[in-house]
């Protein structure tokens, strides 16, 4: 018992010794469509602003999570009731695989994981709605691929592209009954650039 206990604590410290600390800022565009259940809609045209730390680990640096804030704009022309746009900050936690060694310069990546967002303001053709009319709380999830260039020693800049959802409604059941739909989830296409910062880097 003592033996297993050791070889599990010398296997931590020996994947923590190969650890990187980063902080990431990136932003870009969100292409937002936000779907009923019997009316059509259009793509709308928003944001996507994202901060965060990840923690880089493994002999080989493979494996990276990540925990970010969001601020997000989405956006979307609904049939017979005009543009509906959603303003929202939330936390979104993401595991991380990266092709490649841990001291190659560039990268790809890919990472996946849910979205716990509040809808701080709604607005249909540009009045706010109530707060009563939305839902607080929406979860969903985000999935990327992408990759980073080394710039010196502390530095990468990098892309992503991917997808997000909601697994939950964005307006309360009350509306939707009123409109006889039960869902209004949004689903999105979305671009970000961005540069991380090396904190500490064990391997140099």
């Amino acid at each position: 018992m003592k033996k297993l206990i050791f070889f599990i604590l010398l296997t931590v410290i020996s994947f923590s010794s190969y650890g990187q600390y980063r902080w990431e800022v990136s932003g870009g565009p969100t292409f937002s469509k936000l779907n009923f259940e019997n009316v059509d809609s259009e793509i709308g045209t928003g944001f996507y602003f994202n901060a965060g730390y990840g923690y880089l680990m493994g002999v080989r640096a493979k494996t990276s999570f990540v925990f970010s804030l969001d601020l997000v704009q989405r956006s979307s022309e609904v049939e017979g009731f005009g543009e509906f746009k959603a303003l929202q900050v939330g936390f979104n936690p993401k595991f991380r695989y990266l092709f490649g060694r841990g001291k190659d310069r560039f990268r790809a990546f890919v990472n996946v994981g849910p979205s716990f967002r509040l809808n701080t303001k709604f607005e249909v053709l540009g009045v706010e709605l109530e707060s009563e009319a939305y839902e607080q709380l929406v979860i969903g999830g985000v999935y990327g691929a992408g990759f980073s260039q080394m710039i010196g020693e502390m530095f990468d800049i990098f892309f992503e592209a991917g997808v997000m959802n909601d697994f939950t409604n964005n307006l309360s059941d009350d509306v939707l009954v009123a409109q006889f739909t039960d869902k209004s989830k949004f689903f999105d296409i979305y671009a970000r650039v961005g540069v991380r910062f090396r904190i500490y880097d064990a391997r140099r």
